[in-house]
C-alpha cells in the first residue's frame, strides 16, 4: 500500500492533469442527477459571482508569481524546488497562496454549469487535492529550512488568509515572469469555461449566444497558447536571454 508521502508526490507530479481526470469521472454522475445549484432567475448574479472568484484567484496568482523569489514555487513536475523560503508579500498572509488562488478559480469555473453535484464534487476534490499537495510541500520545506520554516508556519495560516500579518514583498513585481509563466493557468481557465458552455449547449440549451461564446473561448484559448509560448520561448528566453 503506498504511503501518504508517495501518494502526495504522485499528486504533485501530475497536479496539472489530475483535475481533468476527475472532471471526466464526475461529469457522468453530475448529468445523471440533474440538480440545480441555483434557480435560473439567479443566472446573472451567479455569473458575476463566478467571474469574481476567477478574477480574485487570477489576481492572487499573478501577485504571487510576480513577487516570489526566483527558483521557488515553479511549475516543476518531478521534485520540489526552493532555493529560499518565501515569507513576505502573499506568503506572509497564507502559506500556500498559489494553491488558494487555484482553488478560487476552480470554484468560479464550476459555478456556470449550474449543477449542484458538479459544484460539490469540485469543492470536495479541491480539498483532498490541495491537502495532498500541502502535506508534501510542508515536509519538503521543513526538511530544507528547519527552524526558519517552523517559525514562519506558526505565524502564517496554512490555507486561509490573515491580512493583519501582511509584510510587504522583498522583491519588486516582475511582470515579464508573470506573462512568461502564468499563461497555462489562463488557458486552463478558458478551457474550463469552454467545457461548461459546450456541456450547456449540447445537453441543456442550444442557443446562439452559447455557440458564439464557444467560438470566442476557442479563439481566446488558441491566442493565449500561441502568444504565451512565443513570448516565453522567443521573446524572453531567446531575445532577452532571461532566466524565468
Amino acid at each position: 500500500m503506498p504511503s501518504f508521502q508517495s501518494l502526495g508526490a504522485f499528486f504533485f507530479r501530475f497536479r496539472g492533469q489530475l483535475p481533468f481526470v476527475f472532471i471526466g469521472m464526475l461529469l457522468p454522475l453530475a448529468f445523471g442527477f440533474q440538480m440545480e445549484l441555483f434557480p435560473e432567475e439567479f443566472s446573472l448574479p451567479m455569473k458575476i459571482l463566478s467571474l469574481f472568484f476567477i478574477g480574485l484567484g487570477m489576481l492572487l496568482r499573478v501577485y504571487v508569481v510576480g513577487v516570489k523569489a526566483p527558483h521557488t514555487s515553479g511549475r516543476n513536475r518531478h521534485e520540489q524546488v526552493a532555493q529560499t523560503l518565501n515569507t513576505t508579500g502573499p506568503y506572509s498572509i497564507t502559506q500556500h497562496p498559489l494553491y488558494l488562488g487555484s482553488f478560487l478559480i476552480w470554484i468560479g469555473v464550476s459555478i456556470p454549469l449550474n449543477n449542484l453535484i458538479f459544484f460539490l464534487g469540485t469543492v470536495l476534490f479541491s480539498l483532498v487535492f490541495f491537502t495532498m499537495l500541502v502535506r508534501v510541500e510542508s515536509k519538503f520545506l521543513l526538511d530544507k529550512f528547519g527552524e526558519l520554516y517552523v517559525q514562519w508556519s506558526k505565524r502564517t495560516p496554512v490555507f486561509y488568509v490573515n491580512p493583519l500579518g501582511f509584510i510587504p514583498a522583498k522583491n519588486p513585481f516582475d511582470g515579464i515572469r508573470v506573462l512568461a509563466t502564468e499563461y497555462p493557468t489562463w488557458i486552463s481557465i478558458v478551457a474550463g469555461l469552454l467545457l461548461t458552455d459546450l456541456l450547456r449547449y449540447f445537453f441543456i440549451e442550444s442557443s446562439e449566444y452559447l455557440l458564439s461564446s464557444i467560438y470566442a473561448w476557442i479563439g481566446l484559448g488558441v491566442g493565449l497558447g500561441v502568444g504565451g509560448r512565443f513570448f516565453k520561448y522567443v521573446v524572453v528566453l531567446r531575445w532577452l536571454k532571461r532566466s524565468i
